[in-house]
């Protein structure tokens, strides 16, 4: 079976462009579609509006010169492969360039079809397996939902832009923190065993997906933990809706391959900047906000009002 491959060429030199192209025609393995421009400002604004599996990416542009110009590519499209193209004269270049993040160089006047071709699908694999091993590093095994890594990097983003929108329009921006917790989910897996846990713990994160709005954020901390993240929030009040709607979600029997399981959920809630200002302290609120609400089962406890008691 052929590849067809996209492939995104920024090379000034027609010489080495043509070269390139020969190059590409020799396999027998790799079918291509091969644009090529001249410019970086002109190959980023290419990268914006179509896809493409590799570029091959000469550092030395009329408008662009050394590793900005490789920086400047993975900025705009980090998800894809780069191969960068060196004189014979830098090569150390091209190692400067794989530790800067391109996947792999190659020096001009030293190519053949086959080293290209190889290079060509080394590099798309390894890109692949980059992005599979960060997806991994920030990711939820189990659910796929964003761990408690990348929930505590996005929750700082969050009270960025709520400082940002204070600072900007002199009113307050709220923002709710929410840790979650399933009722009864160790009886679960006491009684049903951890697969059906497992399975339990999907099914109930489909559901909170179901009750997020595009802005909101939401994670699994581990074991039966989930956080979510509510912003541009006018007033405290106005995040009862989206917790009323995840415990009113929550309540209904799930149907897990035949076996009716139900639960509930506790839900405790920190504000910003009410309560804290940085994600350390709004978790650690939110958490003794839900173990006063699980005192009560399928409720939601805010910490400020726990202030007050």
């Amino acid at each position: 079976m052929i590849d067809r491959l996209n492939i995104l060429l920024v090379e000034d030199s027609s010489g080495d462009s043509r070269l390139i192209k020969e190059l590409l025609a020799e396999s027998k393995t790799v079918a291509f579609d091969l644009k090529r421009v001249e410019r970086l400002t002109m190959a980023l604004d290419l990268l914006v509006m179509r896809p493409f599996d590799v570029v091959l990416l000469d550092l030395a542009l009329p408008d662009s010169f050394g590793l900005e110009t490789l920086l400047a590519v993975r900025r705009c499209r980090p998800e894809i492969a780069v191969i960068v193209m060196t004189g014979n004269d830098d090569e150390s270049l091209g190692l400067q360039a794989t530790q800067a993040g391109a996947q792999d160089y190659l020096v001009k006047g030293q190519v053949s079809s086959q080293l290209l071709i190889r290079s060509i699908r080394y590099s798309i694999e390894r890109k692949r397996f980059e992005r599979r091993l960060e997806y991994l590093a920030t990711h939820d095994d189990l659910t796929g939902l964003p761990n408690r890594q990348l929930f505590n990097y996005t929750l700082g983003l969050a009270l960025e832009r709520a400082r940002r929108e204070q600072h900007d329009s002199e009113t307050s921006s709220k923002v709710a923190v929410m840790l979650l917790d399933l009722d009864n989910f160790k009886l679960v897996n006491d009684t049903f065993g951890h697969i059906q846990g497992d399975k339990l713990l999907c099914a109930a994160a489909g559901r909170l997906k179901s009750c997020m709005r595009k802005s909101d954020t939401f994670a699994r901390m581990g074991g039966d933990e989930f956080t979510l993240v509510v912003e541009h929030l006018s007033t405290p009040l106005d995040s009862v809706a989206t917790a009323q709607k995840v415990l009113a979600a929550l309540s209904e029997p799930f149907d897990l391959d035949g076996t009716i399981l139900k639960t509930t959920a506790s839900i405790g809630i920190s504000i910003y900047p009410n309560d804290g200002t940085n994600p350390e302290s709004l978790l650690q609120y939110a958490d003794i906000a839900m173990y006063r609400a699980k005192q009560i089962r399928n409720h939601y406890q805010f910490y400020s009002s726990l202030e007050m008691i």
